[in-house]
């Protein structure tokens, strides 16, 4: 099997088994349709076939559907990684979490208007005699790429 044919099915292993305590009832059926995702895999010449043939199969859909089932009767594992940080507890963790989210949706969420006054600052500064100089300026540079001089 393709080295990276392997590595996106590992990839999709490790999302199940990284991700919930699977009861032996559920590990049973993740073994059962990673055996018919590797048989899939052996087929594959690459990992763009194998992805394109994934896709398209039944497999696609047995592994979502398998994945949600999971999602809904498999309890989540909390990931505890305290070497970055001090945190002491998972009340501390979860905490530190959100709080990592919640500045990652506030940046996102502020990136339009953050851009739009950059915009608007770049436009002012266009304005400026410093900007009419660096405009001449680039300019003349494009002129000498396009004639080589």
């Amino acid at each position: 099997m393709d080295e990276y044919v392997k590595k996106s099915i590992d990839g999709r292993k490790i999302a199940f088994t990284n991700s919930y305590e699977l009861t032996s009832e559920y590990e049973d059926k993740v073994k059962k349709l990673f055996v018919k995702i590797e048989k899939l895999g052996m087929k594959c010449s690459d990992v763009m076939d194998f992805e394109k043939k994934f896709m398209a199969s039944s497999l696609n859909e047995e592994y979502t559907n398998l994945f949600t089932e999971i999602s809904t009767h498999c309890k989540p594992i909390i990931l505890k990684n305290y070497s970055d940080s001090n945190v002491k507890s998972d009340k501390e963790y979860l905490k530190a979490e959100i709080l990592s989210e919640v500045k990652y949706i506030a940046k996102d969420l502020t990136m339009p208007v953050r851009r739009k006054a950059r915009e608007e600052f770049d436009k002012k500064m266009r304005d400026t005699p410093l900007g009419k100089i660096e405009q001449a300026s680039n300019t003349i540079n494009v002129f000498r790429r396009l004639f080589k001089k």
